[in-house]
């Protein structure tokens, strides 16, 4: 948790600083706004769909159930998406590439952690093997 909320911090500082900026046009504000609204959107739902089941652990709760609806059913890991888009969508709004590449480092945070999640979902829900061959990790029918 330590780790994503310092990068997240970086991603949001560096996309401040005068430096490392690209020049943006009209379309890349739109596409930019849109993946941040997406974001915020897709987010929520998977809050919501996780309900009780929400920890900021990778370990699954001892009580926990396994969800496999909402946005649960278009990706494993719909709030690590989220962020990312998010953080995607800013790195356009504010043209820095700097901003970018600790993105990049975040996606890669973010695979290593759900692999550590994973772990833990296939050996407390048999039925997470099923669930893991039939949806995609982070990007709808792509990854």
């Amino acid at each position: 948790m330590v780790g994503q909320f310092i990068l997240l911090t970086i991603i949001v500082a560096v996309g401040q600083l005068a430096v490392g900026h690209f020049t943006t046009s009209g379309l890349t504000m739109i596409v930019g706004a849109l993946l941040c609204v997406v974001s915020l959107a897709f987010g929520w739902r998977g809050f919501v769909h996780l309900g009780k089941n929400l920890t900021a652990f990778p370990k699954p709760l001892d009580d926990g159930q396994l969800v496999t609806t909402g946005v649960y059913a278009i990706v494993r890991h719909p709030i690590y998406t989220s962020v990312l888009s998010g953080c995607f969508g800013y790195v356009l709004l504010s043209g820095s590439w700097v901003a970018g590449i600790v993105t990049l480092v975040l996606c890669g945070w973010f695979t290593f952690k759900s692999r550590v999640e994973e772990r833990f979902l296939h050996a407390r829900f048999p039925a997470y093997a099923a669930y893991a061959q039939s949806t995609k990790k982070f990007i709808p029918y792509i990854f």
